[in-house]
């Protein structure tokens, strides 16, 4: 049982991960320039 609830919880976890990363490739194709010129700005400081 407790194998079990592991296993749940692990796949949940593994399914909200995706979701999110598939969130943030679609929303970071829009901002991907904003974002490039931060990690620029930090790399010269």
């Amino acid at each position: 049982m407790n194998f079990m609830g592991l296993g749940i919880t692990f796949e949940l976890f593994l399914l909200m991960g995706v979701l999110f990363w598939i969130k943030n490739l679609k929303s970071n194709k829009s901002r991907q320039p904003s974002l490039s010129k931060k990690i620029i700005k930090n790399l010269k400081f």
